[in-house]
């Protein structure tokens, strides 16, 4: 490709930044097999910005793009949003041969091929709805970069195509939604079976498997039915770190749709799109007449409608003609629309795999979005229904496992992320996200031990041989025909757990398998249910006057059928949890968002494409920020791409120009994400989101109320004091995650001058910047390890030195860090069983001690009874440090040494214990801080996965 395609991207150095600092990937190092030529390893950065306008990759998709140039099978596991689909629409570009792409569903390769023809890419599709005939000989001599097919059409197509296609080349054979294959999957068809017949025919055509959703076993078996040999797999993460996770239960009825409608008439206005998934056409139909009657643009989309019905209403959600879709899962992934703000399950899905597929339709694009699902117990009771077409005994346990554990989602108490998560593999090391309704709503907890003993003992009277509704009815004193012939009338338990309804019985039960008391058996479409050893246990150490204390979270079933609440006060919270468009943005700025937005609609209208094609609102938002006034600082926004700046360029600047000129903005408000990111704008998600409760209250006392850190860290309402240097590592943390900071403030709170951040900047340069204390090393004793932090992270994010105060003008004090990698445990002079010198000479009268503990002579600060602090010199013994414990112990003449905790001293010294140490022996080593601050750091190193606690104590990473 010539360079001169790439041009337009290079007329700006905070481009050549942006691109540098963009493409830091890691990923799964699988084989060690040789790369391809350097010319090759270059070649996919030019199509990706010409033909996309990223200027770097995100997770995992560099590796795969490589991988497939190196003609090797991949399976590709990324959640919905990530980029899945540019790892294969990159590998084409690059080697000039046709790409094959297999995808479930025609409405679905459509937008597809709309899309990358708005980018100058050749795209087709094959399949039922091709009206055109010169398709197919077009795509059989080559002609298309990007070929998409049904699988049934792909096994359709007579030999004589793939071999003339061989011929000209074919740069990888790709199965999207490749989950369709596997019977334990969530969407098993038959037809994605058969693609394995055309392995023998596509012999060195690398086969690339593609999913959003496909646990341990599907991967398995979709590596297996694909054939693929010796396969790259990369797994992203599945967390959807934009979507906010909410679950309520409800009566169905139309008085709940009533309300359901007017909370979403006032998010229509300014929310993007609405998608509504119901388990039954009736249902759909129902909520779909009620949209219309308010006036909602709303479509409909079920499997009774006609071809063309379903087409007309696909099209026009999908251009934004309409707001609102109503659909059944039939619509599940017949949808590329990048800006869904809002999901709503009226019903509970048939598995966590549809969940997680339909749920993830909302916020591709990145922006905060809204995922609420709605329950009714009897969305629980449709076993038999949903086993209905499966043909063998593992697809009826599939189906029977996924509804299960659908409906633990639906009931847990627990963090609904971190619930995702673990279904599918993933570990999620924080117990709370602050980002779903049990995370961010306190749960109210209560000790449930009468109760817990009852249904425990009832189930145990059962003998484990009945689900729920049996021992239920039985403590609800049923006098049913089954209870009466099993003699169950008779036990002592019957009638004593009338005061509940069976549903609150029912969320108990839940609570008392997801905490280990109970445990269900699945056997055909049945499930039952018994005690476990851990509810054995419990009831062998209870009595009928005597429970031992159960605490259990009260989960909302349990609360809503105490309090009775209304069914209004269940559609008030998803109201007020919706996300708002312009947070943080000034009301000029959100008026020209939409009237850019209203621009693209018209423009889209009038070439008769999708408004999202053109470009997404993601970069609407940069250019509303950005205001380009020339074509060069256009083309330096991501997402821009080569076509949109060609063929659309001109139009663009001249709305921007006329439309900012009314608004009485000026143009070029910021040339980079790096400037905008220092204004009052939040680009990507909702803010506060994207850190815990108390660094952003750090960051917004900081930013927006002016309090130096001094009085941060020890504001009134704390309930202790921190550290000056960890509310600097709170507005380091925000900068990082895109929030506005005052650099030049920032630096001279930590005292860091133009001369001190050119050093550091030499110090990295000699010594790379992985790890601090070898650039500590490089510099003068007086610059800290704040400012060294603080040098990276701004030189990370591309902020120019000029914003830093020069010397003369810096105050002076800034915040002084301890030589963290200097920080040493101190061993007690009365014995010491070391090998080799080892010394300890103290003199209680001017509290001054000196260690000479081996070689390699450090500096550590010492704390002595008297108050009095002195440098030390000591020396580690790396070997002695690895195989015994050292504490603080008594000096000779009655002293306490006093050691400080840092984050890396406490990091060093956990490495010696394997089975971990607990909070008390931590104190106990430290103890020349107090609780609070170790506390802190131990909060710090646990967010930062540097070390976790389990069972009460602390282990490394």
């Amino acid at each position: 490709m010539a360079a001169s395609s790439i041009v337009f991207k290079g007329t700006d150095h905070a481009y050549a930044r942006r691109l540098s600092t963009k493409q830091n990937w890691r990923g799964p190092e699988v084989s060690r097999r040789k790369g391809p030529p350097r010319k090759g390893r270059e070649s996919y950065i030019p199509p990706l910005v010409k033909y996309f306008g990223y200027s770097g990759f995100r997770e995992y998709q560099k590796e795969v793009i490589e991988k497939i140039l190196l003609k090797r099978d991949c399976l590709v596991v990324m959640a919905t949003g990530s980029g899945k689909s540019l790892c294969y629409q990159v590998p084409p570009l690059v080697v000039r041969k046709t790409g094959i792409v297999i995808s479930p569903l025609i409405a679905l390769m459509q937008d597809q091929v709309m899309s990358l023809k708005q980018r100058g890419i050749r795209a087709e599709f094959l399949g039922s709805a091709q009206m055109n005939p010169t398709v197919q000989p077009k795509a059989e001599s080559g002609q298309f970069d990007i070929l998409f097919m049904t699988p049934e059409k792909a096994c359709l197509m007579p030999t004589s195509f793939w071999s003339n296609l061989l011929e000209l080349g074919i740069s990888m054979f790709a199965v999207d939604e490749a989950h369709c294959i596997s019977e334990w999957g969530h969407d098993f068809r038959v037809e994605y079976k058969q693609l394995d017949r055309l392995r023998d025919i596509l012999l060195d055509v690398p086969f690339v498997g593609l999913t959003a959703t496909a646990t341990a076993k599907v991967r398995t078996d979709i590596i297996s039915s694909l054939k693929m040999k010796d396969p790259f797999v990369a797994i992203g993460s599945f967390d959807r770190r934009n979507l906010f996770y909410g679950v309520k239960s409800f009566s169905r009825g139309q008085s709940f749709i009533n309300e359901l409608v007017r909370e979403i008439s006032k998010l229509v206005p300014s929310s993007g799109s609405t998608i509504i998934y119901c388990t039954t056409i009736r249902d759909v139909e129902q909520i779909f007449r009620s949209l219309q009657e308010t006036g909602i643009k709303v479509g409909i989309y079920h499997g009774q409608m006609d071809n063309k019905a379903r087409e007309e209403s696909h099209r026009l959600f999908i251009r934004d003609e309409l707001h609102v879709m109503v659909a059944t899962i039939a619509f599940g992934m017949g949808i590329d629309k990048p800006n869904i703000r809002q999901v709503i399950h009226y019903g509970c899905p048939k598995s966590l795999e549809s969940y997680y597929q339909e749920s993830g339709r909302c916020g591709r694009d990145g922006i905060a979005s809204v995922c609420w699902l709605y329950y009714t117990r009897s969305d629980f009771a449709k076993a038999e229904f949903y086993c209905g077409e499966s043909q063998t005994e593992n697809q009826r346990r599939a189906v029977m496992d996924s509804l299960m554990a659908a409906q633990h989602y639906c009931l847990a108490t627990t963090c609904r992320r971190k619930f995702l998560l673990d279904h599918f593999g993933e570990k999620y090391s924080a117990d709370k996200c602050g980002n779903c309704d049990n995370c961010i709503v306190s749960k109210k907890e209560r000790d449930m031990s009468r109760e817990a003993f009852l249904l425990m003992a009832c189930i145990q009277s059962c003998r484990g041989r009945w689900g729920l509704n049996m021992p239920i009815d039985i403590l609800r004193g049923s006098r049913s025909k089954k209870i009466s012939e099993a003699q169950f009338d008779k036990l002592p338990l019957h009638g004593l757990g009338k005061g509940y309804s069976s549903n609150w019985w029912k969320a108990l039960a839940t609570q008392l398998i997801s905490y280990g008391y109970l445990m269900q058996t699945v056997s055909d479409i049945y499930v039952t249910v018994s005690v476990s050893p851990k509810g054995q246990q419990y009831l062998s150490s209870a009595r009928p006057d005597y429970q031992p204390p159960l605490v259990l979270p009260v989960s909302s079933e349990m609360l809503d059928d105490e309090e009775h609440n209304s069914i209004s006060g269940e559609v008030e919270e998803f109201k007020s949890l919706a996300t708002s468009e312009f947070k943080g943005y000034s009301e000029v700025e959100a008026q020209l968002y939409q009237m850019l937005l209203e621009e693209r609609m018209k423009l889209a209208r009038s070439i008769g494409t999708a408004p999202y094609a053109i470009c997404g609102d993601q970069t609407i938002k940069r250019i509303a920020l950005v205001r380009p006034s020339t074509k060069a600082r256009l083309a330096n926004i991501d997402g821009v791409n080569q076509h949109l700046l060609v063929t659309h360029g001109d139009y663009f600047l001249k709305i921007v120009r006329d439309l900012s000129q009314g608004l009485n903005l000026s143009l070029d408000g910021g040339v980079s994400l790096q400037v905008a990111a220092k204004r009052n704008v939040y680009l990507l998600t909702d803010p506060q989101k994207k850190l815990s409760p108390a660094k952003f209250e750090a960051w917004k006392m900081w930013h927006e109320d002016g309090l130096p850190f001094q009085k941060i860290a020890s504001f009134p309402s704390r309930s202790a004091p921190i550290k000056e240097q960890t509310v600097a590592e709170y507005i380091l943390e925000a900068a990082q995650e895109e929030f506005p900071i005052d650099w030049a403030r920032y630096c001279d709170e930590v005292g860091l001058t133009r001369e001190i951040f050119s050093a550091i900047q030499g110090a990295i340069s000699k010594v790379g910047p992985e790890k601090l204390k070898p650039i500590k090393n490089e510099l003068p004793e007086d610059v800290s390890y704040a400012q060294i932090k603080s040098a990276m992270v701004m030189q990370k994010l591309g902020i120019s030195p000029e914003l830093i105060p020069a010397s003369s003008q810096n105050t002076g004090n800034g915040i002084q860090l301890p030589n963290e990698a200097s920080e040493c445990s101190l061993i007690p002079s009365s014995t010491c069983h070391r090998e080799g010198p080892c010394e300890i000479e103290t003199s209680v009268q001017n509290s001054v001690a000196h260690f000479s503990i081996g070689k390699n002579e450090e500096t550590a600060a010492v704390t002595f009874a008297t108050g009095q602090v002195t440098n030390v010199s000591s020396v580690h013994d790396e070997d002695l440090l690895l195989k015994k414990r050292q504490k603080v112990g008594r000096l000779e003449e009655g002293s306490f040494v006093s050691l400080k905790a840092t984050e890396n001293s406490i990091v060093d010294w956990l490495k010696n214990y394997d089975a971990g140490v607990s909070l008390s022996d931590i104190l106990e080593h430290f103890n020349g801080s107090d609780k609070k601050s170790v506390l802190d750091l131990l909060s710090n190193l646990e967010a930062d996965f540097s070390i976790y606690m389990k069972n009460n104590v602390y282990r490394i990473m």
